[in-house]
């Protein structure tokens, strides 16, 4: 039987780094984030984060990477099926129609349902504020696939032939979706909610939808 290396991480190390480094970074920003403060986070030697990612960048490259691929679980299946469909007809746009529907009630349940939105969305709101390197990943990894695949729905159900104008109309719906994360403590207390309770969801589901379901009834002008 082989020693165990003084120096090698026990197993598990990587992966309660990442997890970490998710709330160091979300908290503080890249800048102020310290491998110290991470590695404190996660109760493991300031040495694993070399040892596994080469430093700071290369780690806060693995907690977006990590995101992305967690984003695409959730979205993957559903945006190859819109790249799939073909959409002709009453049939094609009443599929159109149900298509955004299911891209937002996924969206909203990830952003503002799960344990894991608001953890992802504090990194993501900060890219989008002060962009580095890494939002090449984001926008490229999740952002842009779901932006291309709102506007084709939207072109099939509204009969929209311009496809900037689907875009636009795409990035309002997503945006309609991270206001109730990035104004969420306006919303809780604007409406008196509990904070995102199972009904409180369904509510913002169908507020949503609705709005969608209105942009999309006709092509702009």
């Amino acid at each position: 039987m082989v020693a165990k290396k003084e120096n090698t991480p026990a197993p598990g190390t990587r992966e309660r780094l990442l997890e970490a480094a998710i709330d160091v970074f979300g908290r503080h920003g890249f800048d102020s984030a310290t491998t110290r403060m991470i590695a404190k986070e996660a109760k493991v030697n300031i040495a694993a984060i070399p040892y596994y990612f080469g430093g700071k960048g290369g780690l806060y490259q693995a907690v977006i990477d990590y995101i992305v691929d967690q984003i695409k679980k959730e979205a993957g299946e559903l945006l190859e099926q819109i790249g799939r469909a073909t959409f002709t007809g009453d049939t094609g746009r009443h599929q159109a129609r149900e298509l955004i529907q299911a891209v937002l009630e996924r969206f909203i349940n990830f952003i503002a349902g799960s344990e894991q939105g608001p953890r992802v969305s504090r990194i993501i709101l900060r890219e989008q504020m002060f962009p580095s390197p890494a939002y090449d990943t984001i926008f490229e990894g999740f952002l842009k696939p779901v932006l291309n695949a709102l506007s084709i729905l939207i072109m099939a159900a509204s009969g929209e032939s311009d496809p900037r104008q689907a875009t636009f109309r795409a990035m309002t719906l997503m945006g309609q979706v991270l206001i109730f994360r990035v104004a969420r403590e306006t919303i809780v207390r604007g409406l008196d909610l509990e904070g995102y309770s199972p009904e409180e969801l369904e509510e913002i589901r169908r507020v949503v939808v609705a709005n969608a379901l209105a942009i999309t009834a006709m092509p702009s002008k």
